[in-house]
């Protein structure tokens, strides 16, 4: 017997017809493993010897030329400002020379496009309203006269010449 906490697994088999269009071919991608050669560099520890220099202080004594402000007395010669009278002859008399222009007329012969009245026929169009007979059908409104519905049914023995169980009608006059 199996216990609360343990269960069964049962599997049956069946065999039953499947119709061709339910039939698929699945294809699934299973992933493999292929073992591929991987090189891997290791470090290595190796020793070498190396100078480094380093810098130093050194004192150096060195001459440098400072310029020097110098005081020395120099002469300049400043022009001075002088004011003389000149007497020229100037001439009363004076010819000048004008040149005018004076308007010239001249006769040029010049073509002139002048607007000529021209006559011209002109079509115009010109919407007409015209009388059109046209047939439009119409309900017309026919009354008949109903037949007089049937007496009754003969059982009763009637003056004229009926068969008892068919039905006639009178003809009245109106």
């Amino acid at each position: 017997m199996i216990s609360p906490t343990e269960f069964e697994e049962v599997i049956t088999e069946e065999d039953c017809e499947v119709p061709q269009e339910y039939i698929e071919t699945i294809t699934v991608e299973v992933p493999a493993l292929v073992s591929v050669p991987i090189e891997i560099e290791e470090p290595e520890e190796y020793f070498e010897t190396m100078t480094i220099e380093e810098p130093y202080v050194v004192e150096v004594e060195e001459e440098i030329e400072v310029p020097i402000l110098v005081e020395k007395d120099v002469e300049i010669e400043v022009p001075i400002e002088e004011t003389i009278e000149v007497m020229i002859d100037v001439p009363v008399i004076i010819e000048v020379l004008k040149e005018r222009k004076v308007p010239v007329t001249l006769t040029v012969p010049v073509e002139v496009d002048v607007p000529v009245e021209v006559d011209q026929e002109i079509t115009e169009q010109r919407a007409v309203l015209e009388e059109i007979d046209v047939t439009v059908p119409v309900a017309v409104e026919v009354q008949e006269k109903i037949p007089n519905p049937p007496c009754h049914w003969h059982d009763i023995k009637h003056s004229h010449d009926i068969r008892v169980g068919l039905t006639h009608t009178h003809h009245h006059k109106d």
